[in-house]
């Protein structure tokens, strides 16, 4: 729990930095909501980092290396999803002109046919946050996560 002290710090920084710090991530992920929840993490971050943060010589500077890694690990989990997605796709042998054009059906089976692989390829593929795929069906950003995480795991084991 923060003190007065720090939520006043936090927040000081918050209203100065947010604004750019979206910019600065929407140069990155090309979505906007997708940056808006990159720079929450990131503030989720320096709250539960609050001493480091507060104590930094450059508390600005800290806050961006935290969306600089941030936005690293939503690329890099962005790519294992796509990968995860694709693998099993040979793209010499398929005559389409754009991925939307494949029969997710033909490729996957009736795992196709879930709601989790849906939310999945939603998020992968669409570039969907999971935020907004949260509001969408409803539900809680950690069930949403779980989905994601289920999701992965059906597809995993259909590969394999």
């Amino acid at each position: 729990m923060l003190t007065d002290d720090q939520q006043a710090f936090v927040e000081h920084y918050f209203k100065e930095m947010y604004e750019i710090m979206v910019y600065y991530a929407n140069c990155d992920l090309k979505s906007n909501s997708l940056s808006e929840e990159a720079v929450q993490e990131t503030f989720r971050i320096a709250c539960g980092k609050i001493d480091k943060f507060s104590n930094s010589a450059n508390p600005k500077g800290w806050l961006m290396n935290t969306l600089k890694f941030v936005l690293r690990n939503i690329v890099k989990h962005q790519q294992i999803l796509k990968k995860h997605l694709l693998l099993s796709i040979d793209i010499d042998s398929i005559q389409v002109e754009s991925f939307d054009e494949l029969s997710l059906e033909s490729l996957y089976g009736n795992v196709a046919d879930s709601a989790d692989f849906m939310l999945l390829k939603r998020i992968a593929i669409d570039g969907c946050s999971i935020l907004e795929a949260a509001v969408e069906l409803g539900i809680s950003i950690d069930a949403c996560k779980k989905r994601v995480q289920r999701a992965k795991k059906k597809l995993r084991e259909k590969i394999e």
